[in-house]
């Protein structure tokens, strides 16, 4: 099988847990013996390799490129490059130049900001089997996350609607939508019409073998959070609650922070933490922060679409205290996790509980290795392979061709 991956980033760029999944995707199908070819955006056209998978850069067609994100730019420059982004016509010749190389079997893209869904039309016209996994709300939602001023979108906001009302008639073109959970699955058909048999879910993946290379206990127990510092992926809710903490049980505890964040912000975060020992790390990587925590608490204030971290915070013999936002919901487990809804003074109760209770830490951890297998690398990349096949049985593409040569697909721009 000869099959296209697309996603707006692939390595060595990356942005977020989409790019951990879908490079894991890549060389999995690689490995069972298929032909794969990633076709990302980026800043140059040009083709290479990561780990035996042929990646092809395609820069982005649009008035500014999103890989620049420091840039100030006006507020009109951003809605122009919103509303080019929900139909980019400008793809058409490179894309199809590249689909008439490669005669893909299948295409299967996923996260497809800066591309736009006019990428369907251009695969569709060439009768290419389209998967299409939702990994982020971009459908919906021109910022991907529906979530503004610090809640969750219930509806679209009018610069919204204008761009999904020019993104939805792509949606007739994929032959199957993957949601990454329940909850983004169902929320898109809330607003869009998935026929119920053109859709499933498949969760993302993590190497399900049980990582327990801790250092011993320390005299405080240490709580952990990872992921981008900010306001809205609950950091300070997170610190407010830490904040509500008596004085006994702040001496008791230390916090870690990996991940970036806004200089100014973390300093203001640092005055609340008055009396509890903190540490931000910045980037680290993820073993090495895993290794010291006791606990992991995910604060999300959105509705995560899944939430990787909390299955790679288990696989790391970490037991988990999680919002129940979007599909985290779906991750939890009693016997390993602690769960809870994102409102005021409802995590530092159940902190206080856990910091009373250091026992139950122990015994979350022993079990953190249950259901892993759920998630495994394996079962991702088997059920994707199932449903490539099943759409193949059901619509035969065009017939692949050996012997395209990569390095000439980007000579035209």
């Amino acid at each position: 099988m000869k099959v296209i991956i697309a996603n707006t980033f692939y390595y060595p760029a990356f942005d977020g847990g989409a790019e951990i999944s879908v490079k894991l995707l890549a060389e999995g199908v690689l490995n069972e013996g298929n032909k794969v070819y990633v076709l990302t955006t980026g800043t140059a056209n040009k083709v290479y390799r990561v780990n035996g998978v042929t990646v092809i850069s395609v820069k982005q067609k649009n008035i500014h490129n999103s890989y620049n994100k420091s840039a100030n730019k006006p507020k009109y420059l951003k809605v122009l490059w919103h509303l080019i982004d929900s139909c980019n016509i400008f793809y058409y010749f490179k894309v199809s130049a590249i689909l008439n190389r490669i005669q893909p079997d299948l295409v299967h893209t996923n996260n497809i900001q800066g591309f736009s869904p006019f990428l369907w039309f251009i695969i569709k016209a060439k009768n290419i089997p389209l998967v299409h996994s939702m990994r982020d709300y971009y459908m919906l939602c021109h910022k991907c996350n529906m979530f503004n001023s610090g809640q969750n979108c219930q509806s679209l906001c009018t610069e919204c609607k204008v761009t999904h009302n020019i993104k939805k008639s792509f949606l007739k073109y994929p032959d199957h939508f993957v949601g990454i959970s329940n909850f983004i699955l169902n929320k898109y058909k809330s607003f869009s019409s998935i026929p119920e048999e053109s859709s499933s879910v498949i969760y993302n993946a993590i190497d399900a073998r049980l990582i327990d290379d801790h250092d011993l206990p320390g005299a405080k127990l240490h709580f952990g959070y990872i992921g981008r510092v900010a306001k809205d992926k609950g950091v300070e809710y997170l610190v407010n609650e830490l904040a509500m903490l008596t004085d006994k049980q702040k001496a008791e505890i230390k916090i870690s922070f990996a991940g970036k964040g806004d200089p100014e912000f973390i300093e203001q975060l640092k005055i609340k933490l008055t009396g509890i020992e903190y540490n931000f790390l910045g980037v680290v990587p993820s073993q090495s922060f895993y290794k010291i925590i006791d606990v992991l608490i995910v604060p999300a204030l959105w509705n995560e679409p899944f939430g990787r971290i909390v299955i790679e915070s288990l696989a790391h013999a970490v037991p988990v205290c999680q919002s129940d936002r979007g599909g985290l919901k779906e991750l939890y487990n009693p016997e390993n996790s602690w769960i809870f809804s994102p409102e005021e003074k409802t995590l530092s109760k159940l902190l206080k509980n856990i910091i009373e209770d250091r026992q139950l830490v122990w015994e979350k951890k022993s079990k953190c290795a249950l259901h892993l297998e759920k998630f495994s690398s394996s079962n991702y990349i088997n059920n994707h392979l199932e449903l490539y096949n099943k759409i193949l049985f059901n619509k035969p593409s065009l017939n692949s061709k050996a012997g395209e040569t990569p390095a000439l697909l980007l000579e035209t721009d």
